[in-house]
């Protein structure tokens, strides 16, 4: 389709060559980032789950001294069903934005033929779908296999401004851009790539809702949320790197088909086009959808702003000094001016080709692109003619500036219905610094102030049927007289300056007020914050409301998390149960030991240093006579004792423990001891067991220091 002078292609065997090293060795790059993900999420689950276990371990075990429990596990359940399903329940491939319409070849012909011909130029597959989007944007994708290593069908995302704003030349640039990718093998292991980003920004989102919704404990999720984010800082800076020297190579494969100087002007141009897309619809379409109006024509209206004289002049000017404003580190290209450089500085290749005609496209899918746009919206909002949405447009700017003013004024002067007259008393009191504190926060509030002056001002005209609102693309809104005379002109600007001069200084609100009655306003009646265009309210109190519910994803994240609330107490209750059984089960619920098999060797010597034995008849008259007589010697005793209530305790206090050693057997030890096997045999549990083990710990009868070793 291009014309000019032929230049022969160059050989391009060795570069593609490199460009398929190169593509493999970014793709094992891209594989070994997203393999960490998942390998960081089984490491994080695999302690998380050792964590679990060993406290489950000592709870069934020791089950008096374990109560943190439900703590512990309840925490590790909300965790790690946060991470595990923010990993795993990421879609493989990269989604069509929302708006995104496919385009088929019957309704666009002539752009099939030339994206295929441009693929030809790159030598590379073109895509096999061409999706239309609501943006400044081209992208494409590819939808690759086995992690990259196997090629899969092809997608190309061409946004409808660019489409119908750039001449073809530009158009041709942006698409050798986008095929530069293909060329560089730059998407087969993106998706791997978008894979990794997705699993990881899912991942940190819900375990963030986890921590903030309080769910079980929260320094679980804190503590993921904190490792995943400081891989997930890893993973973006070497992914962005690769991805914004990759946009460099494009760029370089797109100056290599269409030349140097219509590469650099289509990315001026681009950049221009999306500022001013941005603005018309954060300024124009997003505030009057708001009260409930969108332009039939979308795209048609954007095209009428373009078209703008003042506009074009500022297009202009940003192609010529582009800025780039409130750049990001996760930016994933790089800097404008650094593309423009090294774009200039690639050899001049073949000539620019002739302008050509726009490439006709049918209007049918741009308009499903529109509706799919309008109905993201929460309420359907009422589609106008071009021509009466500009109106409409023009009054909502400046009734939405009254409206704010006399909020202020209300705020300012105490007054429950402000009007006009109100405003005008604070300034001629001085209190313009007040007015302008409560209206905005800008850098100049005194130009702020005087321009929702006279906003209020032309709305009160408006009402007394002397002037009208005609919208501006680059100042928002204009006052217009409505006969649209010279003079009607005049004297609305002797208005305006009045007004600033009001704002500026309280002697001048005098004057203000003589103008103002000269042409018939009533400056202490309500000024009527009205639509006159169509019939709707405006102002800041009245518009719709269209944040009333939370987004979608997040009502999604607050039911799984109310899923997972109820499977963990399902598992408390079940292993509360489990536990409860297990205490009443043990020998002992204060976990003291019960046998002697359990007690330390010198358990005897922490009790008492000798043994001790009752006297036949009456207390001790000389503790002192008895070694070891637990009681101190001012201690009053009853009599006669109490019988021990605790067998166990009977058995320590009235019984050694000894140890098994070599050569040792229940005879021997009995004998040494002066008792019997069957006595043995009986204070020990055993049955009648004669088997014993070096190191075993046995109970044997106490003897007095004068009875010991002496056997009768």
């Amino acid at each position: 389709m291009s014309t000019g002078t032929a230049v022969p292609r160059p050989r391009r065997r060795p570069v593609r060559a490199a460009s398929a090293v190169l593509g493999w060795l970014r793709g094992l790059l891209a594989v070994g980032l997203l393999a960490g993900v998942y390998l960081l999420a089984v490491v994080l689950v695999t302690v998380n789950a050792l964590l679990v276990a060993l406290v489950l371990w000592g709870a069934f075990t020791r089950p008096a001294n374990s109560g943190v429990w439900p703590l512990v596990v309840g925490g590790s359940i909300a965790a790690a069903f946060a991470l595990v399903y923010g990993v795993t329940t990421v879609s493989r491939v990269a989604q069509p934005p929302p708006a995104a319409v496919f385009l088929p070849r019957k309704h666009a012909p002539e752009l099939w033929r030339l994206v295929e011909e441009l693929a030809r130029e790159l030598d590379t597959r073109p895509p096999t779908r061409i999706f239309l989007t609501p943006e400044v944007n081209a992208a494409v994708s590819e939808e690759a296999r086995m992690l990259g290593f196997a090629v899969g069908p092809r997608t190309l995302y061409l946004g409808v401004p660019l489409l119908a704003q750039l001449t073809p030349t530009h158009l041709r640039a942006v698409l050798c851009h986008e095929f530069g990718h293909y060329a560089g093998r730059h998407t087969r292991f993106g998706a791997v790539v978008y894979r990794g980003a997705a699993s990881l920004e899912s991942a940190l989102f819900r375990l963030r809702m986890t921590a903030l919704t309080r769910q079980g404990v929260s320094g679980y999720p804190w503590f993921y949320q904190l490792v995943f984010g400081a891989y997930a800082k890893v993973f973006l800076w070497v992914s962005l790197a690769v991805r914004r020297r990759q946009e460099l190579e494009a760029d370089a494969r797109a100056a290599e088909v269409v030349g140097p100087a219509a590469t650099a002007a289509a990315l001026r141009g681009v950049h221009a086009l999306g500022q001013a897309w941005s603005g018309y619809l954060t300024m124009f379409v997003q505030p009057v959808q708001r009260l409930g109006f969108v332009p039939a024509d979308l795209f048609g209206a954007f095209a009428t702003m373009v078209d703008d004289p003042p506009v074009q002049r500022r297009l202009a000017e940003l192609r010529r000094h582009p800025v780039e404003a409130n750049r990001s580190w996760l930016d994933s290209h790089p800097p404008l001016a650094r593309r423009l450089a090294s774009i200039e500085a690639q050899p001049a290749g073949r000539p620019t080709p002739a302008e050509q005609p726009p490439l006709p496209v049918d209007r049918a899918p741009v308009l499903r692109v529109q509706q799919k746009m309008y109905a993201l919206a929460r309420s359907r909002p009422t589609e106008l003619p071009t021509d009466t949405w500009v109106d409409v447009a023009a009054e909502a700017f400046a009734v939405e500036l009254a409206s704010q003013l006399l909020a202020a004024a209300r705020s300012v002067g105490m007054s429950a219905r402000p009007t006009l007259g109100t405003v005008l008393d604070l300034l001629a009191k001085g209190r313009q610094d007040e007015l302008a504190r409560r209206l905005t926060d800008a850098p100049e509030p005194r130009e702020q102030l005087a321009e929702a002056v006279f906003a209020l001002v032309g709305q009160a005209l408006a009402g007394a049927g002397q002037a009208r609102w005609a919208l501006s693309w680059t100042t928002g809104y204009l006052l217009l007289p409505v006969d649209g005379t010279a003079q009607g002109r005049t004297d609305l600007t002797d208005l305006e300056a009045l007004v600033a001069a009001a704002a500026r200084d309280a002697s001048a609100v005098a004057a203000l007020r003589q103008g103002l009655l000269r042409r018939g306003v009533r400056v202490s009646e309500p000024v009527p914050l009205l639509l006159r265009t169509v019939s709707a309210p405006a102002g800041s109190t009245t518009g719709v409301d269209i944040a009333g519910r939370l987004p979608d994803f997040v009502l999604d994240e607050l039911r799984r998390q109310d899923a997972v609330r109820r499977f963990t107490i399902v598992v408390l209750v079940v292993l509360a149960g489990f536990w409860g059984i297990t205490l009443i089960g043990s020998d002992d619920p204060l976990g003291r030991p019960s046998t002697a098999s359990s007690l330390p060797a010198n358990w005897p010597t922490l009790l008492r240093q000798t043994p001790w034995v009752l006297p036949p008849t009456g207390p001790p008259t000389d503790p002192l006579s008895y070694p070891g007589w637990p009681y101190p010697r001012s201690t009053p005793l009853p009599w006669p004792y109490p019988e021990p209530s605790y067998p166990a305790l009977e058995a320590l206090l009235l019984n050694d423990v000894v140890v098994v050693k070599r050569g040792d057997t229940l005879t021997r030890i009995a004998a040494r001891h002066c008792t019997t096997v069957r006595h043995l045999q009986k204070i020990n549990d055993m049955g009648r067991r004669t088997t014993i083990v070096i190191g075993q710990r046995l109970l044997v009868p106490a003897l007095s220091g004068s009875a010991a070793g002496k056997c009768d």
